[in-house]
């Protein structure tokens, strides 16, 4: 009885994982067949625009950040610039000492104080807005580095009156830091390619991604406006504002630098961060999306995206299920035909996912002999942090299920290309979540599994095990150092 309910629940995680994977796989043709370069059109005329950096605690990066928007190319009199920020530490007082210098070279720069951080990152956003009278609102997070031609490549898009926001593809600073930043940049290129290509090219929701972007300030209003109730503001106002009938545009070819966590920590808190709002979102947005005018598609693949971090739960269940049905298999506990059937669908699986980051990757490599070359190893520990921080995603993601409201906690960003000879610190992490006794139980299945798979002369089983090992070693003894390797 026990075994068969293992079985089916077993069957029953491989059919979700396989749905999710087919409608990734379709987004993959379609980005595939639809990429093209995209012509810009010379800025003609210059409306005024406020440029907005909501910041909190951020004494590494502020001063790059500044310095960067400065260097944007779009007359002095139509920019404006607004320091939203929240901090508690020297930030501010880093703040005051760059601003003199651009206000003496005639820039409109103002730094904005709230008394209370109410709202986190959407409630900046909505309080700098208020203050403002401009027609256009772009925003950039700490971590970024604004090129140059930004407002020139994205302002032109806007003489089409439905588009309401115009959202740039992230690049990164360190991606080849180390293996954690190679492994994290494998996603997000995934992300800003097969995803979102794959989304607006054939008609479906995209998501800004809350940097990176401009908005039209008649879209933002017209849409709620920036609200708090999740902490990812940015697809919530998204998914409202498309319903609302507003078009969004993706400029694959125009890129802007960012800089990755270097430490899996950092990047635990920001995925983190990223799957509990996700979840509030679906909880928040889902029904609104299937009773709007958009085509079945379009709702569908809505649905795909609301529900994107809800994949921890399937990928993590399955790492607890299925080395055990193995085993009941082995032992000839388990009869059935349907294994079959499961094992092809399996096959799918383990070819598609890989297949798909590897183009997802390459489309936005500048090296591509040489990252290809190098895929397998970063694609591996890629695999290993992410099975290895899956639980705290699952708790995430049930959280924001169940409405449980929790802080904003900004991801850690630390310059280091700057200063490469210096470990920074002063920046603490999300600690509620570190269950230790359960991390180390985990790795201790692992290893299990790991000895499974000898024993049976299984290689699949037992290199699922050393993933799993390899994963929660480095979360549970080197979550918080900085590699270089």
């Amino acid at each position: 009885m026990i075994a068969n309910f293992f079985y089916y629940f077993w069957i029953l995680l491989n059919l979700l994982l396989f749905i999710f994977v087919l409608f990734e796989s379709i987004l993959l043709v379609i980005s595939i067949i639809s990429k093209k370069k995209e012509k810009i059109d010379k800025i003609s005329l210059y409306p005024q625009v406020t440029i907005q950096l909501p910041l909190f605690n951020e004494k590494y990066v502020v001063e790059r950040l500044i310095d960067s928007v400065c260097k944007i190319n779009y007359p002095k009199g139509k920019m404006e610039i607004q320091i939203l920020d929240d901090s508690s530490d020297e930030t501010t007082n880093i703040i005051q000492k760059i601003i003199g210098k651009y206000l003496d070279l005639g820039f409109n720069i103002i730094h904005i104080r709230r008394e209370e951080r109410t709202g986190y990152k959407a409630g900046a956003l909505d309080y700098g807005m208020k203050l403002s009278k401009s027609e256009f609102f772009a925003i950039f997070d700490a971590d970024f580095i604004p090129n140059n031609q930004f407002l020139n490549c994205t302002l032109p898009f806007f003489n089409n009156s439905k588009i309401g926001v115009v959202q740039t593809r992230w690049t990164h600073i360190n991606e080849k830091f180390s293996f954690i930043t190679r492994a994290q940049a494998i996603m997000l290129n995934t992300h800003f390619s097969i995803e979102h290509l794959g989304r607006i090219s054939s008609g479906a929701f995209i998501n800004f991604n809350g940097t990176a972007g401009i908005w039209r300030k008649e879209t933002i209003e017209d849409a709620g406006g920036w609200e708090p109730d999740t902490l990812t503001e940015d697809l919530d106002i998204s998914f409202r504002a498309q319903v609302k009938g507003w078009k969004f545009k993706y400029l694959f070819d125009v890129e802007s630098p960012a800089e990755l966590p270097v430490t899996i920590d950092a990047y635990k808190t920001q995925q983190y961060r990223w799957s509990k709002g996700a979840a509030e979102c679906v909880r928040k947005n889902m029904a609104m999306v299937w009773k709007s005018q958009v085509s079945i598609w379009a709702k569908m693949v809505g649905s795909m995206h609301l529900l994107n971090s809800s994949l921890y739960i399937i990928v993590f269940l399955l790492l607890l299920c299925g080395p055990l049905v193995f085993w009941l298999t082995m032992n000839n506990l388990l009869f059935s035909e349907t294994i079959h059937t499961i094992n092809y669908s399996n096959i799918f699986i383990s070819l598609s996912i890989p297949m798909m980051f590897l183009v997802g990757h390459l489309m936005v490599s500048k090296q591509k002999a040489k990252d290809l070359l190098m895929f397998p190893v970063n694609y591996y520990f890629f695999v290993c942090i992410t099975i290895a921080i899956s639980f705290y995603m699952v708790v995430g993601v049930i959280e924001g299920y169940r409405g449980k409201k929790t802080a904003f906690i900004r991801t850690p960003k630390f310059n280091l290309e700057k200063e490469k000879s210096k470990e920074k610190k002063g920046y603490e992490f999300k600690k509620e979540n570190n269950r230790i006794v359960f991390e180390f139980i985990i790795l201790l299945y692992g290893l299990t599994i790991l000895f499974l798979g000898f024993n049976y002369e299984n290689l699949a089983i037992a290199n699922f095990g050393l993933m799993i090992s390899i994963g929660y070693i480095l979360k549970i003894f080197f979550s918080k150092r900085i590699f270089r390797i």
